[in-house]
Protein backbone atom coordinates (compact mmCIF):
# COMPACT_ATOMS: atom_id res chain seq x y z
CA UNK A 1 0.00 0.00 0.00
CA UNK A 2 2.33 2.96 -1.78
CA UNK A 3 0.36 6.00 -0.97
CA UNK A 4 2.10 9.98 -1.58
CA UNK A 5 -1.11 12.36 -1.63
CA UNK A 6 1.63 15.00 -2.10
CA UNK A 7 4.29 15.17 -5.27
CA UNK A 8 7.84 14.42 -4.94
CA UNK A 9 8.80 17.92 -5.60
CA UNK A 10 6.69 19.06 -2.09
CA UNK A 11 7.93 16.42 -0.32
CA UNK A 12 11.64 17.46 -1.02
CA UNK A 13 10.56 20.92 -0.37
CA UNK A 14 9.78 19.78 3.22
CA UNK A 15 13.16 18.68 3.87
CA UNK A 16 14.93 21.48 2.28
CA UNK A 17 16.91 23.19 5.01
CA UNK A 18 16.60 27.18 5.21
CA UNK A 19 19.75 27.76 7.50
CA UNK A 20 23.26 26.08 7.83
CA UNK A 21 22.54 24.68 4.33
CA UNK A 22 24.78 22.98 2.02
CA UNK A 23 22.67 21.54 -0.85
CA UNK A 24 23.06 19.77 -4.17
CA UNK A 25 26.42 21.34 -5.23
CA UNK A 26 26.53 20.10 -8.87
CA UNK A 27 29.74 18.35 -10.06
CA UNK A 28 30.59 20.53 -12.88
CA UNK A 29 31.07 23.09 -10.24
CA UNK A 30 33.27 21.02 -7.77
CA UNK A 31 35.28 19.70 -11.01
CA UNK A 32 35.87 23.64 -12.64
CA UNK A 33 34.94 26.48 -9.92
CA UNK A 34 38.33 25.98 -8.30
CA UNK A 35 39.81 26.62 -11.43
CA UNK A 36 37.92 29.51 -12.97
CA UNK A 37 36.29 31.31 -9.59
CA UNK A 38 39.81 33.96 -9.68
CA UNK A 39 38.73 35.13 -13.27
CA UNK A 40 34.98 34.84 -13.90
CA UNK A 41 32.29 36.78 -12.09
CA UNK A 42 29.08 35.27 -12.03
CA UNK A 43 26.25 37.62 -13.37
CA UNK A 44 23.29 38.22 -11.20
CA UNK A 45 21.01 41.25 -13.10
CA UNK A 46 21.15 44.79 -11.58
CA UNK A 47 17.92 44.36 -10.46
CA UNK A 48 18.84 41.76 -7.35
CA UNK A 49 22.83 42.95 -6.94
CA UNK A 50 22.04 44.61 -3.94
CA UNK A 51 19.68 42.29 -2.56
CA UNK A 52 20.29 40.56 0.45
CA UNK A 53 20.42 36.63 0.88
CA UNK A 54 17.25 36.51 3.02
CA UNK A 55 15.32 38.54 -0.33
CA UNK A 56 16.92 36.12 -2.57
CA UNK A 57 15.49 33.27 -0.96
CA UNK A 58 11.70 34.89 -0.15
CA UNK A 59 10.50 33.66 -3.61
CA UNK A 60 10.76 30.31 -2.85
CA UNK A 61 8.94 30.19 0.52
CA UNK A 62 6.03 32.58 -0.90
CA UNK A 63 6.06 32.46 -5.12
CA UNK A 64 6.52 28.67 -4.88
CA UNK A 65 4.34 28.83 -8.36
CA UNK A 66 5.85 31.12 -10.46
CA UNK A 67 8.80 28.96 -11.61
CA UNK A 68 10.38 31.73 -13.79
CA UNK A 69 10.19 34.06 -10.77
CA UNK A 70 11.84 31.48 -8.05
CA UNK A 71 14.59 30.25 -10.49
CA UNK A 72 15.87 33.47 -11.36
CA UNK A 73 15.73 34.95 -7.71
CA UNK A 74 17.98 31.16 -6.74
CA UNK A 75 20.22 31.63 -9.90
CA UNK A 76 21.15 35.00 -8.06
CA UNK A 77 21.43 33.44 -4.64
CA UNK A 78 23.23 30.87 -5.67
CA UNK A 79 25.97 32.88 -8.26
CA UNK A 80 25.95 35.97 -5.08
CA UNK A 81 27.23 33.10 -2.76
CA UNK A 82 29.88 32.18 -6.06
CA UNK A 83 30.94 35.34 -5.86
CA UNK A 84 31.63 35.45 -2.71
CA UNK A 85 33.16 32.26 -2.46
CA UNK A 86 30.85 31.24 0.21
CA UNK A 87 30.89 27.42 0.59
CA UNK A 88 27.84 27.23 2.78
CA UNK A 89 25.60 29.73 0.72
CA UNK A 90 26.80 27.83 -2.37
CA UNK A 91 24.86 25.23 -1.05
CA UNK A 92 21.91 27.11 -0.23
CA UNK A 93 21.78 28.40 -3.63
CA UNK A 94 21.23 25.04 -4.86
CA UNK A 95 19.01 24.03 -2.33
CA UNK A 96 16.50 26.27 -4.03
CA UNK A 97 16.81 24.48 -6.93
CA UNK A 98 16.10 21.09 -6.02
CA UNK A 99 12.13 21.67 -5.72
CA UNK A 100 12.58 22.64 -9.35
CA UNK A 101 14.34 19.81 -10.90
CA UNK A 102 11.92 17.32 -9.51
CA UNK A 103 8.67 19.46 -10.20
CA UNK A 104 9.94 19.26 -13.76
CA UNK A 105 10.73 14.56 -12.92
CA UNK A 106 14.43 15.89 -14.20
CA UNK A 107 15.58 13.04 -11.09
CA UNK A 108 18.72 12.36 -12.70
CA UNK A 109 19.83 16.11 -12.17
CA UNK A 110 18.33 15.59 -8.55
CA UNK A 111 19.84 12.70 -7.41
CA UNK A 112 23.35 14.24 -9.02
CA UNK A 113 22.89 17.62 -6.76
CA UNK A 114 22.61 14.63 -4.00
CA UNK A 115 25.98 13.13 -4.95
CA UNK A 116 27.52 16.67 -5.22
CA UNK A 117 26.84 17.38 -1.51
CA UNK A 118 27.83 14.21 -0.29
CA UNK A 119 31.33 14.40 -1.93
CA UNK A 120 31.74 17.84 -0.84
CA UNK A 121 30.75 16.96 2.64
CA UNK A 122 32.03 13.51 3.04
CA UNK A 123 34.80 14.74 5.67
CA UNK A 124 32.65 17.21 7.36
CA UNK A 125 31.79 16.87 10.76
CA UNK A 126 28.73 19.09 10.27
CA UNK A 127 25.10 18.66 12.26
CA UNK A 128 23.31 18.49 8.78
CA UNK A 129 26.04 17.38 6.79
CA UNK A 130 26.39 14.76 4.22
CA UNK A 131 23.66 12.83 6.22
CA UNK A 132 21.20 15.80 4.19
CA UNK A 133 22.42 13.99 1.21
CA UNK A 134 22.00 10.72 1.99
CA UNK A 135 18.63 11.10 2.99
CA UNK A 136 17.14 12.74 0.44
CA UNK A 137 18.70 10.55 -2.52
CA UNK A 138 16.15 7.26 -0.05
CA UNK A 139 13.44 9.81 -0.96
CA UNK A 140 13.85 10.10 -4.15
CA UNK A 141 14.56 7.03 -4.83
CA UNK A 142 11.26 5.54 -2.88
CA UNK A 143 9.44 7.64 -4.96
CA UNK A 144 10.93 5.80 -8.52
CA UNK A 145 10.60 2.29 -6.85
CA UNK A 146 13.90 1.73 -6.40
CA UNK A 147 13.07 0.28 -2.72
CA UNK A 148 17.10 -1.32 -2.58
CA UNK A 149 18.50 1.78 -2.82
CA UNK A 150 16.08 3.81 -1.04
CA UNK A 151 16.96 2.03 2.30
CA UNK A 152 20.53 1.67 1.16
CA UNK A 153 20.67 5.79 1.45
CA UNK A 154 18.18 5.83 4.24
CA UNK A 155 20.54 3.93 6.58
CA UNK A 156 23.70 5.48 5.77
CA UNK A 157 21.82 8.54 6.27
CA UNK A 158 20.30 7.66 9.81
CA UNK A 159 23.58 6.64 11.07
CA UNK A 160 24.92 10.39 10.58
CA UNK A 161 21.67 11.99 11.52
CA UNK A 162 21.83 10.00 15.32
CA UNK A 163 25.10 10.64 15.29
CA UNK A 164 24.50 14.52 15.52
CA UNK A 165 21.17 14.15 17.65
CA UNK A 166 19.92 15.78 14.34
CA UNK A 167 15.99 15.19 15.34
CA UNK A 168 14.34 16.73 12.32
CA UNK A 169 16.37 14.25 9.88
CA UNK A 170 16.04 11.25 12.12
CA UNK A 171 12.03 11.59 12.33
CA UNK A 172 12.11 11.91 8.18
CA UNK A 173 14.58 8.69 7.93
CA UNK A 174 12.72 6.60 10.74
CA UNK A 175 9.75 7.92 8.48
CA UNK A 176 10.92 6.13 5.41
CA UNK A 177 12.22 3.24 6.85
CA UNK A 178 9.07 2.59 8.73
CA UNK A 179 7.22 3.38 4.94
CA UNK A 180 9.47 0.38 3.60
CA UNK A 181 8.77 -1.88 6.64
CA UNK A 182 4.58 -1.67 6.08
CA UNK A 183 5.45 -1.78 2.20
CA UNK A 184 7.30 -4.76 2.67
CA UNK A 185 5.14 -6.80 4.88
CA UNK A 186 6.56 -5.97 8.66
CA UNK A 187 2.94 -4.18 9.85
CA UNK A 188 3.70 -3.97 13.58
CA UNK A 189 7.48 -2.99 12.99
CA UNK A 190 6.21 -0.20 10.71
CA UNK A 191 3.26 0.53 13.47
CA UNK A 192 5.84 1.09 16.31
CA UNK A 193 7.79 3.48 14.63
CA UNK A 194 4.86 5.56 13.29
CA UNK A 195 3.49 5.94 16.72
CA UNK A 196 7.23 6.50 18.27
CA UNK A 197 7.34 9.24 15.29
CA UNK A 198 4.49 10.64 16.27
CA UNK A 199 5.30 11.45 19.90
CA UNK A 200 8.61 13.11 18.50
CA UNK A 201 6.74 15.49 16.17
CA UNK A 202 4.17 16.13 18.97
CA UNK A 203 7.18 16.59 21.11
CA UNK A 204 9.54 19.18 18.77
CA UNK A 205 6.14 20.97 17.04
CA UNK A 206 8.57 23.88 16.79
CA UNK A 207 11.63 22.20 15.24
CA UNK A 208 9.28 20.96 12.06
CA UNK A 209 8.48 24.21 9.83
CA UNK A 210 6.17 21.79 7.57
CA UNK A 211 4.38 20.15 11.17
CA UNK A 212 0.77 20.22 9.10
CA UNK A 213 1.94 18.07 6.45
CA UNK A 214 3.74 15.79 8.22
CA UNK A 215 1.33 15.59 11.23
CA UNK A 216 -1.20 14.34 8.17
CA UNK A 217 1.16 12.13 6.39
CA UNK A 218 2.12 10.32 9.88
CA UNK A 219 -1.90 9.65 10.23
CA UNK A 220 -2.12 8.66 6.86
CA UNK A 221 0.53 5.96 7.00
CA UNK A 222 -0.34 5.10 10.93
CA UNK A 223 -3.93 4.34 10.05
CA UNK A 224 -3.05 2.25 6.66
CA UNK A 225 -0.53 0.35 9.14
CA UNK A 226 -3.31 -0.51 11.38
CA UNK A 227 -5.54 -1.60 8.00
CA UNK A 228 -2.89 -4.08 7.36
CA UNK A 229 -2.79 -5.52 10.38
CA UNK A 230 -6.83 -6.44 10.55
CA UNK A 231 -7.44 -3.36 12.48
CA UNK A 232 -9.58 -0.93 10.25
CA UNK A 233 -11.71 0.06 13.55
CA UNK A 234 -8.02 1.66 15.01
CA UNK A 235 -7.24 3.06 11.42
CA UNK A 236 -10.87 4.38 10.98
CA UNK A 237 -10.70 6.59 14.35
CA UNK A 238 -7.44 8.22 13.06
CA UNK A 239 -8.87 9.20 9.71
CA UNK A 240 -12.57 11.30 11.51
CA UNK A 241 -10.54 12.90 13.62
CA UNK A 242 -8.39 13.91 10.45
CA UNK A 243 -11.38 14.73 8.60
CA UNK A 244 -12.96 16.46 11.41
CA UNK A 245 -10.03 18.39 12.03
CA UNK A 246 -9.43 19.59 8.29
CA UNK A 247 -13.02 20.69 7.71
CA UNK A 248 -12.73 22.67 10.84
CA UNK A 249 -9.82 24.20 10.20
CA UNK A 250 -11.23 24.99 6.12
CA UNK A 251 -7.92 22.98 4.94
CA UNK A 252 -9.21 21.71 1.16
CA UNK A 253 -5.41 20.52 0.68
CA UNK A 254 -6.15 17.45 2.53
CA UNK A 255 -9.71 17.14 2.62
CA UNK A 256 -10.10 14.49 -0.30
CA UNK A 257 -6.96 12.60 0.66
CA UNK A 258 -8.45 12.05 4.17
CA UNK A 259 -11.38 11.31 1.30
CA UNK A 260 -9.82 8.67 -0.35
CA UNK A 261 -7.80 7.10 2.98
CA UNK A 262 -11.98 6.71 4.33
CA UNK A 263 -12.72 4.62 1.45
CA UNK A 264 -9.59 2.58 1.48
CA UNK A 265 -10.11 2.10 5.28
CA UNK A 266 -14.01 1.34 4.82
CA UNK A 267 -13.06 -1.52 2.21
CA UNK A 268 -10.63 -3.05 5.33
CA UNK A 269 -13.83 -2.50 7.64
CA UNK A 270 -16.40 -4.75 4.68
CA UNK A 271 -17.73 -1.32 4.53
CA UNK A 272 -17.47 -1.71 0.02
CA UNK A 273 -20.62 0.13 -1.15
CA UNK A 274 -19.31 3.07 1.61
CA UNK A 275 -16.09 2.46 0.40
CA UNK A 276 -16.31 3.38 -3.40
CA UNK A 277 -18.57 6.14 -2.85
CA UNK A 278 -15.68 7.96 -1.35
CA UNK A 279 -13.37 6.72 -3.64
CA UNK A 280 -15.37 8.16 -6.36
CA UNK A 281 -15.56 11.36 -4.70
CA UNK A 282 -11.82 11.77 -3.92
CA UNK A 283 -10.73 10.46 -7.67
CA UNK A 284 -11.07 13.68 -9.40
CA UNK A 285 -9.08 15.73 -6.95
CA UNK A 286 -6.16 13.01 -7.03
CA UNK A 287 -3.18 13.24 -9.13
CA UNK A 288 -0.84 10.96 -8.33
CA UNK A 289 -0.26 7.81 -10.01
CA UNK A 290 0.48 5.50 -6.92
CA UNK A 291 -2.91 6.90 -5.65
CA UNK A 292 -5.11 6.56 -8.89
CA UNK A 293 -3.66 3.09 -9.24
CA UNK A 294 -4.73 2.20 -5.59
CA UNK A 295 -8.44 3.98 -6.34
CA UNK A 296 -8.94 1.73 -8.77
CA UNK A 297 -7.69 -1.22 -7.10
CA UNK A 298 -9.67 -0.90 -4.02
CA UNK A 299 -12.73 -0.43 -6.03
CA UNK A 300 -12.26 -3.37 -8.03
CA UNK A 301 -11.76 -5.55 -4.78
CA UNK A 302 -14.88 -3.98 -3.69
CA UNK A 303 -17.12 -4.99 -6.32
CA UNK A 304 -15.48 -8.09 -6.49
CA UNK A 305 -16.59 -8.68 -2.80
CA UNK A 306 -20.12 -7.53 -3.77
CA UNK A 307 -20.34 -10.35 -5.97
CA UNK A 308 -20.17 -7.06 -9.13
CA UNK A 309 -17.66 -8.88 -11.47
CA UNK A 310 -18.56 -6.98 -14.60
CA UNK A 311 -17.60 -3.94 -12.52
CA UNK A 312 -14.33 -5.20 -10.66
CA UNK A 313 -12.62 -6.73 -13.81
CA UNK A 314 -12.56 -3.15 -15.52
CA UNK A 315 -10.85 -1.21 -12.52
CA UNK A 316 -8.41 -4.32 -12.08
CA UNK A 317 -7.55 -3.26 -15.84
CA UNK A 318 -7.42 0.85 -15.49
CA UNK A 319 -5.12 -0.18 -12.22
CA UNK A 320 -2.82 -2.13 -14.42
CA UNK A 321 -2.76 0.59 -17.15
CA UNK A 322 -1.31 2.90 -14.53
CA UNK A 323 1.19 0.22 -13.79
CA UNK A 324 2.36 -0.31 -17.29
CA UNK A 325 3.58 3.66 -17.57
CA UNK A 326 4.79 3.58 -14.65
CA UNK A 327 6.51 0.41 -14.00
CA UNK A 328 6.51 0.89 -9.93
CA UNK A 329 6.24 -2.80 -8.59
CA UNK A 330 4.65 -3.00 -5.52
CA UNK A 331 2.97 -5.31 -3.25
CA UNK A 332 -0.72 -4.36 -5.37
CA UNK A 333 0.49 -5.25 -8.43
CA UNK A 334 0.91 -8.67 -8.03
CA UNK A 335 -2.95 -9.23 -6.96
CA UNK A 336 -3.78 -6.62 -9.89
CA UNK A 337 -1.87 -9.41 -12.34
CA UNK A 338 -3.91 -12.34 -10.23
CA UNK A 339 -7.11 -11.34 -11.06
CA UNK A 340 -6.66 -10.12 -14.55
CA UNK A 341 -5.34 -13.70 -14.91
CA UNK A 342 -8.12 -15.47 -14.12
CA UNK A 343 -10.31 -13.30 -15.57
CA UNK A 344 -9.17 -14.23 -18.80
CA UNK A 345 -8.59 -18.15 -17.44
CA UNK A 346 -12.59 -18.26 -17.28
CA UNK A 347 -12.99 -16.62 -20.77
CA UNK A 348 -10.29 -19.48 -22.34
CA UNK A 349 -8.37 -16.71 -23.75
CA UNK A 350 -5.44 -18.44 -23.81
CA UNK A 351 -3.66 -15.56 -25.44
CA UNK A 352 -4.29 -13.20 -22.55
CA UNK A 353 -3.21 -15.65 -19.99
CA UNK A 354 -0.13 -16.72 -21.35
CA UNK A 355 0.66 -12.30 -21.58
CA UNK A 356 -0.52 -12.45 -17.62
CA UNK A 357 1.49 -15.20 -16.64
CA UNK A 358 4.56 -13.83 -17.97
CA UNK A 359 3.94 -10.47 -15.89
CA UNK A 360 2.75 -12.42 -12.90
CA UNK A 361 6.31 -14.15 -12.80
CA UNK A 362 8.21 -10.94 -14.01
CA UNK A 363 6.39 -9.52 -10.63
CA UNK A 364 7.18 -11.86 -8.39
CA UNK A 365 10.38 -12.27 -9.02
CA UNK A 366 11.10 -8.47 -8.31
CA UNK A 367 9.12 -8.73 -5.41
CA UNK A 368 11.13 -11.63 -4.40
CA UNK A 369 13.92 -10.11 -4.66
CA UNK A 370 12.94 -6.48 -3.23
CA UNK A 371 11.30 -8.36 0.18
CA UNK A 372 14.61 -10.59 0.38
CA UNK A 373 16.35 -8.06 0.15
CA UNK A 374 14.97 -5.03 2.20
CA UNK A 375 13.94 -7.73 4.77
CA UNK A 376 17.74 -8.74 5.03
CA UNK A 377 18.87 -5.47 5.39
CA UNK A 378 16.69 -3.80 7.83
CA UNK A 379 17.52 -7.32 9.97
CA UNK A 380 21.27 -6.42 9.80
CA UNK A 381 21.63 -2.82 9.59
CA UNK A 382 18.94 -1.35 11.43
CA UNK A 383 17.22 -3.85 13.51
CA UNK A 384 20.31 -5.80 14.90
CA UNK A 385 22.04 -2.26 15.72
CA UNK A 386 19.05 -1.09 17.50
CA UNK A 387 19.07 -4.20 19.34
CA UNK A 388 22.60 -3.97 20.23
CA UNK A 389 22.66 -1.01 21.68
CA UNK A 390 19.98 -1.56 23.58
CA UNK A 391 21.44 -4.35 24.43
CA UNK A 392 24.18 -1.90 25.72
CA UNK A 393 21.93 0.39 27.57
CA UNK A 394 20.62 -2.58 29.83
CA UNK A 395 24.28 -3.23 30.61
CA UNK A 396 24.91 0.04 31.53
CA UNK A 397 21.84 -0.13 33.89
CA UNK A 398 22.74 -3.52 35.53
CA UNK A 399 26.46 -2.50 36.75
CA UNK A 400 24.62 0.13 38.21
CA UNK A 401 22.60 -1.72 40.67
CA UNK A 402 23.99 -5.60 41.41
CA UNK A 403 20.66 -6.29 42.60
CA UNK A 404 18.91 -4.81 39.17
CA UNK A 405 22.02 -6.79 37.55
CA UNK A 406 21.48 -10.44 38.79
CA UNK A 407 17.53 -9.70 37.97
CA UNK A 408 18.32 -9.14 34.19
CA UNK A 409 21.16 -11.48 33.84
CA UNK A 410 18.77 -14.21 34.65
CA UNK A 411 15.94 -12.79 32.74
CA UNK A 412 18.55 -12.77 29.72
CA UNK A 413 19.77 -15.98 30.85
CA UNK A 414 15.72 -17.31 31.07
CA UNK A 415 15.62 -15.78 27.36
CA UNK A 416 18.58 -17.84 26.13
CA UNK A 417 16.93 -21.00 27.61
CA UNK A 418 13.70 -20.34 25.83
CA UNK A 419 15.32 -19.45 22.79
CA UNK A 420 17.48 -23.13 22.88
CA UNK A 421 14.15 -24.56 23.44
CA UNK A 422 12.75 -22.72 20.42
CA UNK A 423 15.77 -24.03 17.69
CA UNK A 424 15.35 -27.81 19.30
CA UNK A 425 12.12 -27.45 18.94
CA UNK A 426 12.38 -25.96 15.33
CA UNK A 427 14.81 -28.48 14.50
CA UNK A 428 12.87 -31.71 15.67
CA UNK A 429 9.70 -30.24 13.81
CA UNK A 430 11.84 -30.24 10.13
CA UNK A 431 13.40 -33.78 10.99
CA UNK A 432 9.77 -34.90 11.24
CA UNK A 433 8.36 -32.62 8.21
CA UNK A 434 11.06 -34.64 6.35
CA UNK A 435 10.45 -38.19 7.36
CA UNK A 436 6.49 -37.21 6.53
CA UNK A 437 7.81 -36.02 2.87
CA UNK A 438 9.98 -38.51 2.11
CA UNK A 439 6.68 -40.77 3.51
CA UNK A 440 4.14 -38.57 1.04
CA UNK A 441 6.84 -38.97 -1.89
CA UNK A 442 6.61 -42.53 -1.63
CA UNK A 443 3.41 -42.83 -1.38
CA UNK A 444 2.66 -40.74 -4.82
CA UNK A 445 4.99 -43.40 -6.53
CA UNK A 446 3.38 -46.00 -5.17
CA UNK A 447 -0.29 -44.97 -5.34
CA UNK A 448 -2.61 -47.19 -6.81
CA UNK A 449 -5.17 -46.50 -9.79
CA UNK A 450 -9.11 -45.94 -8.83
CA UNK A 451 -11.20 -48.77 -7.34
CA UNK A 452 -13.90 -48.86 -9.85
CA UNK A 453 -16.73 -51.15 -8.58
CA UNK A 454 -19.24 -52.99 -10.55
CA UNK A 455 -23.06 -54.10 -9.48
CA UNK A 456 -21.59 -57.56 -8.86
CA UNK A 457 -18.94 -56.39 -5.95
CA UNK A 458 -21.53 -53.59 -4.85
CA UNK A 459 -23.08 -53.27 -0.85
CA UNK A 460 -26.87 -52.33 -0.44
CA UNK A 461 -27.29 -49.49 1.30
CA UNK A 462 -31.04 -49.14 2.96
CA UNK A 463 -33.20 -47.51 1.04
CA UNK A 464 -30.59 -47.37 -1.81
CA UNK A 465 -31.33 -49.84 -5.06
CA UNK A 466 -27.54 -51.49 -6.30
CA UNK A 467 -28.63 -49.68 -9.95
CA UNK A 468 -28.79 -45.98 -8.23
CA UNK A 469 -25.56 -46.57 -6.49
CA UNK A 470 -23.81 -48.54 -9.69
CA UNK A 471 -24.88 -44.70 -11.45
CA UNK A 472 -23.56 -42.20 -8.95
CA UNK A 473 -20.00 -44.62 -8.03
CA UNK A 474 -19.74 -44.50 -12.02
CA UNK A 475 -20.42 -40.28 -12.23
CA UNK A 476 -17.89 -40.06 -9.29
CA UNK A 477 -15.15 -41.92 -10.77
CA UNK A 478 -15.41 -39.56 -13.28
CA UNK A 479 -15.71 -36.69 -11.31
CA UNK A 480 -12.05 -37.69 -9.73
CA UNK A 481 -10.64 -38.74 -13.24
CA UNK A 482 -11.43 -35.76 -15.06
CA UNK A 483 -10.27 -33.09 -12.15
CA UNK A 484 -13.91 -31.65 -11.88
CA UNK A 485 -13.44 -31.03 -8.17
CA UNK A 486 -11.08 -28.25 -8.66
CA UNK A 487 -13.90 -26.19 -9.45
CA UNK A 488 -14.81 -24.04 -6.32
CA UNK A 489 -18.04 -23.40 -6.71
CA UNK A 490 -19.15 -27.17 -6.28
CA UNK A 491 -20.93 -28.16 -3.33
CA UNK A 492 -23.07 -31.37 -2.43
CA UNK A 493 -26.01 -29.81 -3.71
CA UNK A 494 -24.21 -28.73 -6.90
CA UNK A 495 -22.57 -32.27 -7.90
CA UNK A 496 -25.90 -34.42 -6.55
CA UNK A 497 -27.74 -32.49 -10.26
CA UNK A 498 -24.73 -33.29 -12.42
CA UNK A 499 -25.22 -37.05 -11.16
CA UNK A 500 -28.97 -37.00 -11.80
CA UNK A 501 -29.56 -38.21 -7.91
CA UNK A 502 -30.26 -36.09 -4.80
CA UNK A 503 -28.12 -34.78 -2.07
CA UNK A 504 -29.00 -37.49 0.79
CA UNK A 505 -28.31 -40.65 -1.72
CA UNK A 506 -24.98 -38.92 -2.57
CA UNK A 507 -23.92 -38.30 0.94
CA UNK A 508 -24.57 -41.65 2.21
CA UNK A 509 -23.19 -43.39 -0.83
CA UNK A 510 -19.58 -40.89 -0.61
CA UNK A 511 -19.98 -41.84 3.61
CA UNK A 512 -20.18 -45.59 2.84
CA UNK A 513 -18.09 -46.28 0.17
CA UNK A 514 -15.39 -43.24 0.11
CA UNK A 515 -15.77 -43.48 4.14
CA UNK A 516 -15.22 -40.35 4.75
CA UNK A 517 -17.82 -37.29 4.21
CA UNK A 518 -18.15 -35.34 1.42
CA UNK A 519 -16.02 -31.88 3.08
CA UNK A 520 -13.44 -34.32 3.83
CA UNK A 521 -13.94 -36.26 0.21
CA UNK A 522 -13.78 -33.00 -1.74
CA UNK A 523 -10.97 -31.86 0.29
CA UNK A 524 -8.57 -34.97 0.10
CA UNK A 525 -9.32 -35.09 -4.00
CA UNK A 526 -7.96 -31.45 -4.25
CA UNK A 527 -4.87 -32.03 -1.81
CA UNK A 528 -4.11 -34.99 -3.92
CA UNK A 529 -4.18 -32.99 -7.12
CA UNK A 530 -2.16 -30.41 -5.90
CA UNK A 531 0.62 -33.00 -4.86
CA UNK A 532 0.93 -34.41 -8.26
CA UNK A 533 0.70 -31.57 -9.97
CA UNK A 534 3.53 -29.41 -7.66
CA UNK A 535 5.56 -32.64 -8.39
CA UNK A 536 5.41 -32.70 -12.10
CA UNK A 537 4.77 -29.25 -13.13
CA UNK A 538 7.51 -26.95 -12.46
CA UNK A 539 5.92 -23.76 -13.53
CA UNK A 540 2.85 -24.22 -11.22
CA UNK A 541 5.55 -24.55 -8.39
CA UNK A 542 6.51 -21.09 -9.50
CA UNK A 543 2.67 -19.77 -8.62
CA UNK A 544 2.06 -18.21 -5.22
CA UNK A 545 0.25 -20.01 -2.66
CA UNK A 546 -2.74 -18.15 -2.78
CA UNK A 547 -3.08 -18.67 -6.45
CA UNK A 548 -2.17 -22.31 -6.11
CA UNK A 549 -4.92 -22.48 -3.47
CA UNK A 550 -7.06 -20.73 -6.10
CA UNK A 551 -6.24 -23.13 -9.18
CA UNK A 552 -7.38 -26.31 -6.92
CA UNK A 553 -10.55 -25.41 -6.38
CA UNK A 554 -9.92 -23.81 -2.22
CA UNK A 555 -11.43 -20.26 -1.82
CA UNK A 556 -8.27 -19.04 0.11
CA UNK A 557 -4.57 -19.79 1.21
CA UNK A 558 -5.50 -20.84 4.87
CA UNK A 559 -8.08 -23.21 3.72
CA UNK A 560 -5.62 -24.70 1.66
CA UNK A 561 -2.94 -24.77 3.90
CA UNK A 562 -5.02 -26.65 6.86
CA UNK A 563 -5.97 -28.79 4.75
CA UNK A 564 -2.71 -29.78 2.97
CA UNK A 565 -1.66 -29.93 6.37
CA UNK A 566 -4.28 -31.87 7.65
CA UNK A 567 -4.10 -34.28 5.33
CA UNK A 568 0.01 -34.93 5.07
CA UNK A 569 1.56 -33.27 8.24
CA UNK A 570 3.43 -30.71 6.48
CA UNK A 571 2.64 -27.57 5.02
CA UNK A 572 2.61 -26.61 1.09
CA UNK A 573 5.31 -24.64 1.38
CA UNK A 574 7.54 -26.72 2.54
CA UNK A 575 6.69 -29.47 0.20
CA UNK A 576 7.19 -27.49 -2.85
CA UNK A 577 10.83 -26.09 -1.05
CA UNK A 578 11.52 -30.13 -0.39
CA UNK A 579 10.28 -30.87 -4.65
CA UNK A 580 12.75 -28.22 -5.58
CA UNK A 581 15.08 -29.68 -4.02
CA UNK A 582 14.76 -33.28 -5.67
CA UNK A 583 14.81 -31.15 -8.95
Amino acid sequence: MKKAYKSLENNLLQVIPQSKSIFFIAFFFLSFSSIYAQKHKFYIPDSLKNKSYKELFKPQLTHSNNTLLVKTYANAYLNKAKNEKDTVKIANGYSQLISLSAKNSNYKTTLNYCDSIIHLTKNNEDYTYPSYGYMVKGIVFYSLGNYKKSLDNYLIAEKLAKKNNNITQTYYIQSGIGQLKMFWGNYNESKTILKKNRTILNSNKDKFKNFKFLHYNNIMTLSNSYCLIKKPDSAIIYVNDAIKEISANKDSHYYYAFIYQLGTVQYYQGKYKKAIKNLDISLPYIKNANDLLNIYYYKALCYENLSKNKLAFPNFKKADSIYSISKDVTPEIRDIQFHILNHYKKQKDVENQLKYIDRLLYVDSIIDYNKKYISETLLKKYDRPALLLEKEKIIKTLNKNNETSSFFISGLSFLVIVLFGFIINYYLKQKQYKKRFKKLTLELKEANKPIIHTESNLTKIQGISIEIINQILKGLNDFEQNNKFIDNEINLNILAKKLNTNSNYLSKIINFYKKKNFSSYLSDLRIDYSIKKLTNDHTFRKYAIKAIASEIGFNNTESFSKAFYSKTGIYPSYFIKEIEKQD
